[in-house]
């Protein structure tokens, strides 16, 4: 299995209206070896990890935070994996995704661990400068939109990678670049 990075999006849990942007990174070869610690997902023969943005409730403010393999992110991916695994629902976790190539000749392993990188540095500046939620605007799409900015894909790039079915609100959008610095 070839080594892999994907913008994806699923359906949001409960409602295939809007969708949910994250990361997904694909163990294989090349073999990725620096994930700063990011827990591997075993399943169906593969491993994997997602790392996202999400709207969580702290201080009694909508925040936009990351976090690395959330359930429903995790069980989109397993359905892919495994399509028996796929609910039999109105909305389930459809994952689509378009595969992302290292920017400026980066190796796979260096584009992994500037991802990393550039994601807990959003961690840090937001807990000092909080980035309220917005559906329209700082939300999961704008996140994984700016996030592949600040690690050098192109805005042509990061367009064509971002379109998915359903509605995508914020996949244009960007959250100033002193977040991912």
């Amino acid at each position: 299995m070839t080594a892999k990075v994907y913008w994806c999006a699923r359906d949001l849990a409960g409602s295939p209206w809007g969708n949910h942007h994250f990361i997904l990174v694909v163990q294989g070869t090349p073999r990725i070896t620096s994930t700063m610690n990011v827990t591997w997902q075993s399943f169906s023969g593969s491993q994997f990890f997602t790392i996202g943005a999400f709207k969580k409730t702290k201080g009694g403010t909508s925040r936009l935070l990351v976090q690395y393999n959330e359930t429903s992110d995790v069980e989109a991916v397993k359905e892919v994996l495994n399509p028996k695994r796929a609910a039999a629902k109105w909305a389930d976790f459809d994952l689509e995704r378009h595969a992302l190539k290292p920017p400026g000749g980066r190796t796979l392993d260096a584009f992994v661990k500037e991802i990393l990188t550039r994601a807990e540095h959003y961690k840090k500046n937001e807990a000092k400068t909080p980035i309220p939620y917005s559906l329209l605007d700082e939300n999961c799409a704008a996140w994984v939109n700016s996030l592949l900015k600040a690690c050098g894909l192109s805005q042509a790039e990061r367009q064509k990678a971002g379109e998915f079915s359903g509605f995508d609100w914020g996949e244009e959008d960007t959250i100033p670049a002193r977040y991912f610095q």
